[in-house]
């Protein structure tokens, strides 16, 4: 090797050891770089496990004292935890048992419920489901469920979550508050001016001219607030006045504000407002009555008017003030002649008159010459019929014209409807032809529309107080009746025991007396007047059991009807012969023990005394029947011909003669099962056996 390439190896080393110490110099930097890099990864892993343990701990307590109540459970429904609100909720806590939540579902929502599972499944997420579910303690429950999917790494289902709200109180209430609604509907839908009805200031229905007012949809306008719709600046004025509303210091305002149209304009309207109070005078809703300013300038006496004649009428219970009410405001309001109000009585098919005010039509709020229309004849009948309303402009015209206090030669009739069903008429008349317009016929039908809920509630009322009269009326009766023939049964009872008891002694002193004189024929004869003076003395105590069956009060406690048909087998006689068998467990239920004593004894001893049979058997039996506990004492005595069913329970009835035959035994079962609310029954082969059913409510409180 020549020294030339030796220098140039010597020079190439001398640069690699150099290279080699220079990265030596940034491996050892970059070691150090880790090193420190490595400490504060250290530092920032202890800091994230405290922030962790940190969050868990709060999680934990979330979990625990969150109000609602939370469930993790498996994709088939098994619940896997649930918090402290749910275990109160439902009932269950999977920490004791186990729980599944198919198990709970209201079985109308069930189909509900599978489906807005798999929706969770293939979505991830379910919310704002709602449906009904028991209780542990069979309570049915409505919730409001919103839930999601937990997933594996691999982005499996693995797990649903969900939180469950009782909104059973909010169903509840919301359904109280749609009946409510109801009541004004007609009010509302019908005026030809604008109508708002309000919870405060919360919008609850309004008409189809409220909403073209606006421009917004029904839907859209039961989302929003009266402020929502109105100025700003305007809120402070009305907010003032529903203050006085609410305390009671107005009944009604009427305020000049402005209103947003959807599509932004701004409308000065005049706004009336009344109160409607319940029985109890607190204010529950209000009403207000809406007109775009450009019509009140030739309408706005023809509000003010409908306002009061709202107002007027609102809270009154009395059809005849109400319609008298109506009258007398529309005949101010219209400038008519007269105004009369019919209403439709169902029972004799006619319209009366309950109200009509004008000249020579009434006095003193008493009507001259009342009249009454057939119901489809005249024109009031024929608007009653059809429900169309009517302007006859010239009644020399028309054949259906009635005279009533003089001949007229105008009328306009619309009917009064309320929730559809047609309740009455008001009509008018004038002296002068063609008087009456369409703007007559709209306030008319207006003021139809407002009269109608009150006149049908007032009607209701009307006629429930009536039929609450009537049965006082009629219970006042009966129990007057009821305590005479009390009475009459134990006097009767008592003048003919007395006698029955002297004949009893007179006889058998006789026998004594005359024992010697007397044949075995004399014997005999005294013998049988004996049986038939015992034969009375039953009858006579029949009588008295039978008629205070349902006079005496009694107390009404927990009877176990095993323990009643073993003390009564223990009193009364049974034969060797025949055997007694309770076929299945009989039912403890809530009933007076002497009279379901009465009732199975008469029964029993009724089997038992007509089995002809060598083995006799009576078999008691009971089972489940709907709302009923159906019974069966059944026998292989000598049968009843299919002739006597009915005979049998009627007072005084047997069949056959017999010492202590009184036929009064199945008269008093069947007037005990008509006291429980159940009924009674029989069925018979001759010579095979008779069955006796009767029915028990359970609602008197039963278990098994």
């Amino acid at each position: 090797m020549s020294s030339k390439e030796i220098e140039i190896l010597q020079k190439a080393l001398q640069r690699e050891k150099l290279a080699r110490k220079e990265a030596e110099k940034i491996l050892e930097e970059k070691s150090l770089e880790l090193y420190n890099a490595n400490e504060e990864l250290k530092v920032a892993n202890t800091n994230l496990r405290n922030v962790v343990d940190e969050k868990s701990v709060e999680l934990e307590s979330l979990f625990e004292t969150v109000l609602d109540s939370y469930i993790l459970m498996d994709l088939y429904g098994n619940v896997l935890k649930m918090n402290p609100a749910a275990i109160k909720f439902f009932g269950y806590d999977v920490s004791k048992e186990d729980f599944n939540v198919v198990d709970i579902i209201y079985e109308e929502d069930y189909g509900y419920a599978m489906n807005s599972f798999k929706e969770l499944i293939e979505t991830g997420t379910f919310s704002d489901y709602q449906a009904r579910i028991y209780t542990k303690s069979k309570e049915i429950k409505w919730v409001q469920i919103n839930s999601s999917i937990v997933y594996t790494k691999e982005g499996k289902p693995a797990f649903a979550q969900g939180i469950a709200r009782d909104i059973t109180q909010e169903k509840i209430t919301q359904k109280i508050f749609n009946e409510q609604k109801r009541e004004l509907k007609f009010i509302v839908d019908n005026s030809s001016l604008g109508i708002v009805l309000t919870e405060k200031t919360k919008i609850v229905k309004t008409n189809a001219a409220m909403q073209k007012l606006l421009g917004y949809t029904a839907e859209e306008l039961n989302m929003l607030d009266i402020k929502d719709i109105s100025l700003k600046e305007d809120h402070e004025a009305s907010d003032e006045y529903m203050h006085k509303l609410d305390t009671g210091e107005l009944e009604k305002f009427t305020v000049n504000k402005r209103y947003k149209t959807k599509d932004g304009k701004i409308i000065w309207a005049k706004t009336s407002v009344a109160s409607v109070k319940g029985e109890d005078t607190n204010e529950r809703f209000q009403v207000a009555l809406i007109e775009d300013l450009t019509e009140e300038l030739k309408q706005g006496a023809l509000l003010e008017a409908l306002n009061s004649l709202m107002a007027s009428i609102l809270g009154k219970t009395s059809i005849h003030e109400i319609a008298w009410e109506i009258t007398k405001n529309t005949i101010g309001l219209l400038g008519l002649e007269d105004c009369v109000i019919y209403l439709l009585n169902k029972e004799t098919n006619s319209l009366n008159q309950i109200a009509a005010y004008g000249d020579e039509k009434s006095s003193e709020g008493t009507i001259i010459n009342k009249m009454d229309i057939p119901f489809g004849k005249g024109i009031v009948g024929t608007v009653a019929q059809t429900g169309i309303p009517e302007i006859i402009e010239d009644t020399s015209k028309d054949p259906r014209y009635i005279v009533d206090d003089k001949v007229r030669s105008s009328e306009i009739s619309v009917p009064i409807i309320a929730e559809g069903e047609i309740i009455g008429v008001i009509d008018s008349e004038h002296s002068s032809k063609n008087f009456f317009t369409e703007d007559h016929l709209k306030t008319l039908q207006t003021i139809a529309s407002l009269a109608a809920t009150q006149l049908k509630n007032a009607l209701s009322l009307e006629m429930r107080k009536k039929a609450e009269k009537e049965k006082e009326l009629v219970l006042k009766d009966l129990r007057k009746s009821n305590a005479e023939l009390n009475d009459f049964a134990h006097v009767v009872s008592h003048d003919l025991k007395a006698p029955l008891r002297s004949m009893n002694a007179l006889i058998s002193w006789m026998q004594e007396d005359h024992a010697e004189y007397l044949k075995e024929a004399g014997d005999t004869h005294f013998e049988t007047l004996i049986k038939k003076i015992d034969k009375m003395d039953h009858l006579i105590n029949g009588i008295l059991k039978y008629a205070s069956v349902d006079k005496v009060e009694k107390k009404i406690k927990t009877i176990d009807l095993n323990i009643i048909i073993k003390d009564i087998l223990d009193t009364i006689y049974v034969p060797e012969h025949v055997k007694v068998k309770v076929k299945t467990k009989l039912p403890t239920i809530k009933g007076d023990k002497f009279r379901l004593q009465q009732l199975f004894q008469n029964l029993l001893s009724n089997a038992i005394k007509y089995i002809d049979k060598e083995d006799g058997l009576v078999v008691i039996d009971c089972v489940s029947d709907g709302k009923y506990w159906k019974f069966s004492v059944q026998d292989n005595g000598i049968g009843i011909k299919e002739r006597y069913f009915k005979k049998i329970f009627k007072v005084f009835q047997v069949l056959e003669e017999g010492e202590n035959s009184t036929g009064v035994g199945l008269s008093i079962v069947k007037k005990i099962t008509d006291l429980y609310e159940g009924k009674v029954w029989v069925e018979s082969k001759e010579d095979i056996g008779t069955t006796f059913y009767f029915t028990l409510l359970k609602s008197y409180g039963t278990t098994k």
